[in-house]
Formats: C-alpha cells, sequence, structure tokens
C-alpha cells in the first residue's frame, strides 16, 4: 500500500482572524493541483482524502474530477492536528494507492515519527505542493518506508 501525502499547494494570505480554515489556493497553487493530474496518470488511485482547510480540499479536486473520486475530509489531517491522531488516521485507510493532502506542520512531524521509529526515510523537504510517498505493508500494516518528491518532479517513477 502506498499513501501519496502531499503539502497542499500554494494558497493566499494567512488569515490572523481564526478562519485559515477557509483560506484558498493562489492562482499558482490552483497551477500546481492541475498538475498533479498529469504527475498521477500512471497511478492507479483508490482514495482521496484531505485536512478540511479548503486550500488542501482544492489541491486535490482537479485530481478527484479526473478519476470521479470524491474528496473526503479527514480531521487528523488538519493544521494543529497531534502527529499520533495523523498517524492513526492515515494508518486506518483502506486501499493500496491513496492520495491524502495535509500541512506544512503535520507531515514533517509524521515523517520524523516515521524515522524515529526505524522506518527507512528516503530525502528530506516539505515545500508547497510537494509528495511523500508512504509504504506500508498491506498485511502486517507496517510502514516500511517514506520517500520525498519534490514540487518540481515531472513524473513519480
Amino acid at each position: 500500500m502506498q499513501i501519496y501525502l502531499i503539502r497542499h499547494a500554494h494558497a493566499g494570505q494567512r488569515r490572523s482572524d481564526g478562519r485559515d480554515i477557509y483560506r484558498p489556493l493562489s492562482v499558482d497553487g490552483s497551477r500546481r493541483a492541475e498538475e498533479l493530474v498529469e504527475l498521477f496518470a500512471g497511478v492507479a488511485v483508490d482514495l482521496l482524502v484531505s485536512s478540511p482547510a479548503v486550500r488542501c480540499v482544492q489541491t486535490l479536486e482537479p485530481l478527484g474530477r479526473a478519476r470521479a473520486l470524491p474528496v473526503t475530509e479527514h480531521p487528523s489531517l488538519w493544521e494543529g492536528s497531534s502527529t499520533w491522531d495523523a498517524l492513526a488516521g492515515l494508518g486506518a485507510l483502506e486501499g493500496e494507492a491513496i492520495v491524502a493532502c495535509s500541512h506544512g506542520d503535520i507531515i514533517p512531524s509524521v515523517i520524523d515519527q516515521l524515522g524515529g521509529q526505524g522506518v527507512p526515510v528516503s530525502g528530506r523537504g516539505c515545500e508547497l505542493g510537494s509528495i511523500w510517498v508512504l509504504h506500508r505493508d498491506r498485511e502486517s500494516r507496517v510502514w516500511t518506508g517514506a520517500r520525498y518528491i519534490g514540487p518540481k518532479v515531472t513524473a513519480l517513477r
């Protein structure tokens, strides 16, 4: 099983009024979201899950339209969630290939936690629109690896 954990694409200015959940993608972010359709062209995707933040949902919507898959909001991927909640939420997902979208505080903490558990981690980063490919053994449900793909990569393989 693979989980493609994407940091949301570029969004507008952070809001200070406590309503940051509604911040949409910028023009550049929308372009990156469209690029993800091409990037995942050779990947059979079973499920799309996202933080409830508009910018995360919008990052996955073009892929959802292209695959006729809904984007399901997953609260454990919301900014400020605990690492344990995020890992548990990701671990509970079913499917061979899952695309998930989260935030710049959640993703590095998940990767650090996996690395701390002895899971092999390849690469480093968490740029906007980047992807971490998390590998998990389907039967044992044990995490077996994590690999970083920067936002400039044009192919997943």
